[in-house]
């Protein structure tokens, strides 16, 4: 009695506070106001229904005593179980344990009614306590509950397992209990087996996905087999589906929401790209019309750890948005240098979508460094929707041309930094330097007579006075010795002629010379070189007076 009348407090929480208050639709709009869902519901046969279920009926007890049969009217409050779990199917993402445990409750209510029907049965045949007559001999009834033990757990047992035709089961003895047998068998035929395929249906159903997946991973790795791959290759792809069934519990998402209406599909869309598509430098500050028809092209797309996304060089036709992992951006002949790494919400590849300037090809290569999700938009995509948008695409392609030539400005400038770096490193601090084929020539002491060859000589000295000067007083240059080029020139220079344009005359020596005859042996290397009047008492240039010779 305390759960019959629990239960009746229920049913009036139900009518006098749930029900009065749920919406409904009228004309296509929702009905919130609470004086309308009232009268609603008062109208609705759903609220008659409750009022006959909650007549109180076993105020007969006072004269009949306990018979819960009275209470028989309550069956009318099935339809608020049936409502309880569309709701709650309704309500939960995986509603199959819902769908299983509504299917349990109408086999347990069915074997409880049959179960009360077995123990009235047993009751009027005072619990197997008369005696029957067959063959001649009088035998106690088996058959019935025999009044031991808990009556309603021995009584549902009994129920179940007629009903299942499972045990052994005592035989009927007489008409009216070959009846029940009867109905209980074909209610076992019929009803539970039509419970149980709905059983069976939702458990298929609820693995269908992962059967389906299973099924196309079984053909990928039975192709791979047949092809004769690489043991490595095969197990890349079944490292793929694997983890693309924990990302998505499918193969192609696109599928499960191409049957929705186009404004769905753009909604469901925008609540997934719209902030990540609308952080994209080239879409910025675009019509937000654009950016819906865009948000719909996007697809993602998984890659696995090493796997190459795009190559240096490669033409360019993708776009792509980093949802989930960390790329590589990645140099050298064997991709072996990480120059840097990009994270979520990391862009790269949209200039290439316009082809500014025919600048289509790819700049950089880029590795997955593990498993990552990436929204890619491709060319063809693109042009398909902008085609419908002139101003926007006369913005895009005009911010497409300044990021470009901003990253050019940029190139430049690196490159100009990179190329004084690398002058810097090859300049030399060294203080110019006399050509020592000149300084030979000048301290020749047949040519010293010459004025010709006292004007270079002082020339020479004035340059080399002056040049050790600059590296005293500027130790810091950086400026390349350009003596070493002249010297260079020299060396390889003709010096036959030397003495034609002046007034130097040549040493006339008697005889041929010899290839074998060193024409220097008579020359006196430690001879001063004399000096004229004119010029003075000069200090000695001895640094220019001695010949090093090899």
């Amino acid at each position: 009695m305390i759960a019959d009348y629990t239960s009746d407090f229920v049913y009036l929480v139900d009518m006098f506070l749930i029900k009065p208050r749920l919406r409904f639709t009228r004309g296509g709009i929702q009905v919130k106001s609470l004086s309308e869902t009232y009268y609603h519901y008062l109208m609705t046969r759903t609220f008659k229904l409750d009022i006959i279920s909650v007549l109180p009926t076993d105020i007969v007890y006072i004269f009949t005593g306990n018979k819960p049969i009275l209470r028989l009217n309550r069956v009318f409050r099935i339809h608020s179980f049936w409502l309880l779990f569309d709701m709650l199917d309704n309500s939960f993402a995986n509603p199959y344990a819902i769908r299983i445990a509504r299917t349990l409750s109408y086999m347990i209510y069915i074997i409880h009614c049959n179960s009360c029907v077995y123990y009235k049965l047993s009751a009027m045949q005072a619990f197997g306590q008369i005696a029957y007559l067959e063959n001649g001999k009088w035998y106690l009834n088996k058959w019935v509950y025999n009044n031991q033990g808990n009556a309603y757990i021995r009584c549902f047992y009994f129920t179940a397992a007629v009903a299942t035709s499972t045990g052994n089961n005592p035989a009927p003895t007489n008409v009216i209990e070959y009846i029940y047998m009867t109905c209980s068998w074909m209610m076992g035929v019929f009803v539970f087996a039509l419970l149980l395929g709905q059983i069976r249906d939702i458990v298929s159903n609820a693995n269908r996905n992962r059967e389906e997946f299973q099924r196309k991973m079984d053909q990928a790795l039975g192709e791979c087999k047949k092809l004769g791959l690489r043991q490595e290759t095969t197990n890349r792809v079944r490292d793929w589906f694997i983890y693309t069934w924990q990302q998505q519990k499918t193969l192609d998402e696109k599928k499960l929401i191409e049957k929705l209406p186009l404004k769905l599909q753009t909604d469901l869309a925008l609540s997934v790209h719209y902030t990540t598509l609308s952080k994209v430098q080239l879409f910025q500050d675009c019509d937000r019309a654009l950016l819906r028809d865009l948000v719909l092209k996007l697809r993602p797309v998984i890659f696995l750890p090493g796997d190459m996304i795009c190559l240096k060089g490669d033409v360019g036709k993708e776009m792509y948005i980093i949802n989930q992992g960390i790329l590589q951006v990645v140099g050298g002949d064997h991709n072996e240098k990480v120059f840097t790494e990009l994270s979520q919400g990391a862009v790269f590849g949209e200039i290439s979508l316009l082809a500014i300037g025919g600048n289509n090809r790819r700049t950089a290569s880029i590795r997955a460094k593990g498993y990552c999700t990436l929204f890619v938009l491709a060319k063809e995509d693109l042009n398909d929707v902008i085609r419908y948008y002139p101003q926007a695409q006369a913005i895009l392609k005009r911010k497409a041309a300044a990021m470009l030539k901003n990253d050019k400005k940029s190139d430049e400038k690196t490159e100009k930094i990179k190329q004084q770096a690398e002058l810097e490193d090859r300049c030399k601090i060294n203080p110019r330097q006399v050509p020592k084929l000149i300084t030979l020539i000048a301290n020749m002491e047949e040519m010293n007579e010459n004025k010709g060859v006292r004007d270079l000589k002082k020339a020479i000295e004035e340059e080399t006075d002056k040049s050790r000067r600059q590296s005293i007083y500027y130790p810091w240059s950086t400026l390349q010795r350009d003596d070493d080029d002249e010297e260079d020139e020299w060396m390889d220079e003709d010096l036959s002629d030397i003495g034609e344009d002046s007034d130097i005359e040549p040493v006339n020596r008697e005889g041929p010379m010899d290839d074998d005859v060193d024409p220097m042996e008579d020359i006196d290397l430690s001879a001063e070189v004399p000096h004229s009047d004119e010029e003075g008492d000069r200090p000695g240039t001895s640094g220019t007076r001695k010949l090093h010779a090899e």
